[in-house]
């Protein structure tokens, strides 16, 4: 995968097939145990330490490494070699100790050192060190050292970064010059990991996340966490197997309406180029009912981190196909009338460069692009920089600044609906390791225009039925188009505080034309506009003399089944179990709907009848007592323990170890039933 995940370089030599060999040659009770390989000479440990180098195996050399300086403590290939491995490991401190142990035992063993030190005290933020170690890589061209042939080619890619990073390190002076008052919030330690957690979304209440989690470079996958009641987000948990899978996926970014969100797809069945653009659709409680993949969108090449705009005609991604400007671009694709979408248009020179430009997200105001790029003046490995529609054309990139960026990489951001809290993800050293994802206000200067959500309906007034249709709104000067669904139906953002005139043509009825003020809405509701459709030669008088009708109330049952699984003779919930209980309850608290809650426990059948029966009580009892917790009134839950059922398989009985929630809502819909005078 390209950049769907965060990339890295990697101060290796080329392993070799011999030392590979050699690798599956160690005793395997080292391999078990991963303990250093014992040897009473300080060479011969460093050799075996810099063959697991060699293979990415970076726990085991670091911990080869120590065990060599312990049979030699002023061994100064073995610090820098040690360095390179703390470095690689992002244990940047421990990496910078290391290096100036080896500068002091041995000043000419590697002038590529020198660079390295300077990275990790610029990725430190400690910028005056850095600038001093970069200067003496500088000033050791011509000197001769142990490990000049060995390591030539790091030498020509730090020749050509060193003034990437004095560029870098004078546009952050200037940047941190000015002051802030506050400094981006750490998620903490429910959504960031020692791994890496990047491209983040919200939904539009403001109560879901979703994430990227990619462990050890090997495996990306989708994660979601709901903000309690407590204030705190829920520990996060993947999505399930319709999402992912075991390939990659990440970049999930949800709709307007909350009714569906897009995300990658790597090396799927039906995929064209590695890795392409998909929609998930939600049911009423977020969880996820079908997946399709994006025709019309997608090429042979990677296509990768979609967001869409508030009214869903257009999506923005990222993508390396040919005719672009080198490296991975930013595109914009628009949907057609037949529900397909159109191929990707290159938004220009003035977003994209010959590096990389990732990640985008559009505001809601459909005229605000924010995204990363390692190709414009920054202050480390991949800033965030926003543009700004004008006409047909798009302004020149922006940086977004100190303290949002900083010397590492910054990948990925989401801006909520009110133009001011910002979500985005950074690699910066004070984090849980890695990318975390951060939260932040937006200053004024970067923030979108406040937008409502507007929910419309179109309806015959004489017959309550929906119309399909195209609904133009005008303000002064500004007109919009959009397509109401079969449904009836149509949802896009327009500026709070402001005039709109709905206008609606349409063979066989009366032109409809209504201003409408959009007040701000109101704890994240969109604001509703209804539009009543009048048939030609049908007035109002006359339908209250041929039409009457009578209101009733009609119920609607609604069921919804949760499963949550235990551990063998457990009762105890796990965090997943926790997070998905939180999950539930911030939806049933987001629903009009009034539930009644059953909680019945299962377990397998292994034990007495009489112990899988208490065992299955007790399971139930901990979900009731985690859900009274949460706020759901005990006075709505009933509890029962059924004990075991039947297993044939040992999948069978870990699906039997489980906790059943049923909700019951009963939904009282308003039917008009028309009769004639």
């Amino acid at each position: 995968m390209r950049i769907l995940g965060y990339m890295k370089t990697k101060f290796t030599y080329t392993i070799t097939i011999g030392i590979f060999l050699l690798l599956l040659s160690f005793p395997s009770s080292a391999q078990e145990k991963k303990e250093a390989v014992r040897t009473k000479n300080a060479k011969e440990s460093l050799r075996i330490a810099q063959q697991f180098i060699n293979a990415g195996a970076y726990i085991r050399a670091k911990r080869q490494l120590n065990y060599t300086l312990k049979l030699k403590d002023n061994f100064a290939i073995a610090y820098r070699e040690l360095g390179r491995v703390h470095f690689e490991l992002e244990e940047f401190e421990e990496a910078i100790v290391a290096y100036e142990y080896s500068f002091e035992f041995g000043p000419n063993i590697s002038r590529a050192a020198y660079f390295e030190c300077g990275e990790s005290y610029f990725k430190m933020g400690q910028l005056e060190q850095a600038l001093y170690y970069f200067n003496v890589y500088k000033e050791r061209k011509n000197t001769k050292y142990a490990n000049r042939n060995l390591e030539s080619g790091l030498e020509i890619e730090f020749d050509e970064k060193y003034n990437i990073r004095l560029k870098n390190i004078e546009y952050t002076f200037l940047a941190q010059s000015q002051f802030v008052e506050h400094l981006p919030k750490n998620l903490g330690a429910s959504i960031n990991s020692k791994h890496n957690e990047y491209l983040p979304a919200i939904s539009n209440t403001g109560r879901r996340l979703v994430f990227t989690r990619d462990i050890k470079g090997k495996n990306e996958n989708i994660l979601t966490s709901s903000f309690s009641k407590k204030g705190e987000w829920s520990m996060a948990r993947k999505l399930d197997d319709k999402v992912n899978s075991h390939q990659n996926e990440g970049m999930a970014k949800f709709s307007a309406n909350g009714k569906s969100f897009f995300f990658t797809g790597c090396k799927r069945p039906d995929s064209y180029g590695g890795c392409d653009i998909y929609e998930a659709s939600l049911d009423l409680f977020g969880e996820v009912t079908e997946v399709n993949h994006l025709e019309g969108l997608n090429s042979n090449n990677w296509d990768s981190q979609p967001c869409i705009t508030c009214n869903g005609d257009v999506i923005y991604f990222s993508s390396v196909r040919p005719g672009g400007f080198g490296g991975a671009d930013i595109y914009a694709s628009f949907r057609l009338d037949d529900g397909t979408w159109s191929a990707g248009v290159n938004l220009g020179s003035s977003i994209n460069t010959p590096h990389d430009e990732e990640a985008p997200f559009i505001a809601s105001d459909g005229k605000t692009l924010y995204f990363t790029s390692t190709g414009w003046e920054g202050q480390g490995d991949g800033d965030l920089f926003l543009t700004r529609k004008e006409g047909n054309s798009w302004s020149k990139a922006e940086n977004l600044g100190y303290p949002i960026n900083s010397q590492s990489k910054e990948l990925g951001i989401y801006v909520h609906k009110d133009g001011r809290t910002i979500y985005f993800a950074s690699a910066r050293a004070e984090g849980e390791g890695g990318l975390d994802i951060y939260q932040y206000e937006l200053p004024e200067k970067y923030r979108p225009k406040i937008m409502n959500n507007v929910y419309g309906f179109i309806v015959d007034d004489a017959t309550n039925e929906p119309i399909s249709t195209e609904v133009k709104v005008y303000r002064e000067g500004e007109k919009y188009k959009f397509d109401a669904n079969e449904r009836g139906q149509f949802y896009t953002c327009l500026t709070q505080n402001n005039a709109y005139t709905f206008h609606v043509e349409i063979e066989g009825y009366q032109p409809f034309m209504s201003a409408v003020f959009l007040e701000p809405s109101q704890d994240n509701e969109p604001s509703a506009v209804e539009i009543r459709m009048i048939p030609e030669g049908y007035t109002k008088e006359e339908k209250e003399k041929q039409v009457a009708f009578t209101v009733i109330q009609k119920p609607r049952d609604v069921v919804r089944r949760v499963a949550f699984y235990f551990d063998t003779n457990s009762s105890d919930l796990t965090h997943q179990t926790q997070a998905k209980l939180d999950d539930l309850v911030s939806t049933l608290s987001n629903s009009k709907e009034d539930w009644s809650v059953d909680v019945v426990g299962f377990a397998d059948h292994t034990g007495s009848a009489d112990y899988n029966k208490v065992l299955s009580e007790k399971r139930a009892n901990s979900v009731a007592e985690y859900l009274s917790t949460l706020g759901v009134p005990i006075s709505n839950v009933r509890q029962e323990g059924r004990g075991a059922i039947a297993s044939n398989t040992l999948a069978d009985m870990k699906q039997n170890r489980r906790v059943e929630v049923i909700l019951k809502g009963r939904l009282m819909e308003e039917i008009k039933l028309y009769h004639v005078n």
